[in-house]
């Protein structure tokens, strides 16, 4: 299997953020945001992808909760919800943080 990199860019005309698979001799007519089709794109210095298949990335974050134990603040929850949402392959961080939104609408005593 010949590696092929994924390139990260940032969209001039509506800021999107996205990547692109591109192969070894790929032209920049390539380079077009999926969101709007305009070409005015700029490469961004991204990071390493560190592949981990889903269930090491939800194991690492059960480990996580059994070290430090419940989030001590709503806040603090809720960004757990948003990082257990993105660990999981289909990111379902919008959900995760929805579902936490409405259990917390229903806790009528006022607790964080």
């Amino acid at each position: 299997m010949i590696p092929v990199p994924v390139y990260e860019y940032r969209c001039q005309a509506c800021k999107a953020k996205f990547q692109l698979l591109m192969g070894m001799v790929a032209g920049s007519e390539e380079e077009v945001c999926p969101k709007c089709g305009s070409r005015e794109v700029g490469r961004l210095v991204s990071r390493f992808l560190r592949g981990r298949s889903e269930d090491a990335r939800v194991d690492e974050m059960a480990d996580r909760l059994e070290i430090y134990g419940e989030p001590e603040s709503s806040s603090e929850a809720r960004a757990l919800m948003r990082e257990m949402g993105k660990a999981l392959d289909e990111d379902a961080s919008d959900e995760m943080e929805a579902m936490f939104e409405s259990d917390m609408e229903g806790n009528s005593d006022g607790e964080e």
